[in-house]
């Protein structure tokens, strides 16, 4: 299976960068996307393609439209990786991961949330890009940073070992396909113990296709719905 890790942001190539460092794709191709030319240049050395992503006011009329030269260089299988909170991630990830599933692309979105000292803005941005990367995604794979201090490894080197961890027992297990039609209270068992002890708010949570069946005019409504 050919696989392309799609990092949004610095943040996302961080955890794209842990994924692949880990061993878990390691003939995974990698496309860096930016709003920030220094990040994107800094991080462009170790992908095999980059792309400037515009401000989003510039194009409000043809929003996929902005990402279409992301879509064009993804294999059928595309995991896209994301810090959410912050403007990069929060918008383009999503739109990505829109542009590619009505393109036919099977989308894993990869992704953590804030702290809540980060503030309310912050995690009320983080909590809209998540419902759309939710109904954009055939698999979502998440991280709630909060709960790190659970684990007590708050250490931001070592900050996407929990998520890391969890992919990796995961396709262990199933193959993305199978996740993705999974009954989503089972799937929570895959997850490491440790990472999901916590019912309400666990460290790592697995979310499976529940839009799987309507079709890209409805997928597209409901996506817009959380804008």
């Amino acid at each position: 299976m050919s696989i392309t890790l799609v990092a949004v942001g610095n943040g996302g190539y961080n955890l794209a960068s842990d994924i692949k460092n880990a061993n878990l794709f390691t003939e995974a191709k990698l496309i860096v996307c930016d709003t920030d030319n220094q990040e994107l240049a800094n991080n462009a050395a170790q992908a095999d393609a980059s792309f400037r992503l515009d401000e989003i006011r510039e194009a409000k009329s043809n929003l996929t439209g902005l990402v279409e030269n992301v879509i064009s260089q993804m294999t059928d299988t595309t995991l896209i990786c994301a810090t959410l909170g912050g403007q990069t991630g929060s918008i383009y990830a999503p739109l990505i991961a829109l542009a590619a599933i009505l393109k036919g692309k099977f989308v894993c979105s990869i992704f953590s949330m804030p702290f809540e000292f980060e503030g309310v803005r912050i995690t009320k941005q983080a909590g809209t890009a998540k419902m759309q990367l939710i109904t954009a995604s055939n698999f979502a794979i998440q991280q709630n940073n909060e709960m790190l201090k659970e684990i007590g490894d708050t250490d931001i080197v070592n900050m996407n070992k929990p998520i890391v961890e969890a992919i990796k027992t995961a396709i262990s297990c199933y193959s993305f396909i199978k996740l993705a039609s999974a009954n989503n209270n089972e799937i929570q068992e895959i997850i490491p113990e440790n990472y999901r002890k916590e019912k309400e708010k666990p460290l790592i949570w697995f979310r499976s296709d529940c839009y799987r069946g309507i079709s890209d005019k409805d997928r597209k409504e409901v996506f817009d719905s959380f804008l």
